[in-house]
């Protein structure tokens, strides 16, 4: 959570929102895959045998995977 106060005063600002719960969805709706996907593939100890880390390692580009889900 520390990460994500550091720039939620700036997500609200960018988005011009008021309400902070409304910052904090939208926060880690727009980035919470992206969050995950460094965690996971580059972060955590138990990458190499995760099954999740394993996806999102082989997956490609997966900037580019969620841009066609939004």
């Amino acid at each position: 959570m520390d990460v994500i106060g550091k720039h939620l005063d700036e997500h609200k600002y960018l988005r011009s929102m008021t309400d902070k719960d409304a910052a904090l969805q939208s926060f880690i709706s727009d980035y919470g895959w992206l969050m995950r996907e460094l965690y996971c593939t580059r972060i955590c100890e138990k990458r190499a045998e995760c099954e999740t880390a394993i996806q999102l390692s082989s997956s490609g580009d997966l900037l580019k995977d969620h841009l066609k889900k939004v």
